[in-house]
């Protein structure tokens, strides 16, 4: 089955800050390959390596009301910006994926919820 992991975050994590999660997350390994450009919240990365798939959907800006409701009780959303607004990115991992595929993907979403005022979340 393939796994699913969701990243809201107060501010857009960048490109830059995207690649070295990745390189931190998939230490120890060839580096990956990105294809994509995570500038472009309509844009669709692929991300891969001799041990490693990952599908990424990059932030994209969301209203906060839209989110409400859309995790358990457990799960703290950040407060929104002034617009009322979060980012919401996705990173999916093929059931096909390699083994350590999703533990990568949940370690970078881990990282840049750190970095980016945000919530890393397994739906």
């Amino acid at each position: 089955m393939s796994q699913e992991f969701h990243l809201v975050t107060r501010e857009r994590p960048t490109a830059d800050g995207f690649r070295r999660a990745l390189r931190d997350a998939s230490a120890g390994t060839a580096p990956p390959v990105v294809d994509g450009n995570f500038e472009d919240p309509n844009a669709y990365l692929n991300v891969s390596g001799p041990q490693l798939w990952i599908e990424v959907e990059p932030p994209g800006h969301v209203e906060a009301a839209d989110l409400e409701g859309s995790y358990g009780d457990g799960t703290v959303l950040p407060e929104p910006d002034d617009e009322q607004c979060l980012w919401f990115a996705v990173a999916n991992v093929p059931v096909s994926a390699p083994d350590g595929s999703a533990e990568v993907a949940w370690r970078v979403f881990e990282d840049l919820a750190a970095r980016y005022d945000g919530v890393a979340i397994q739906p």
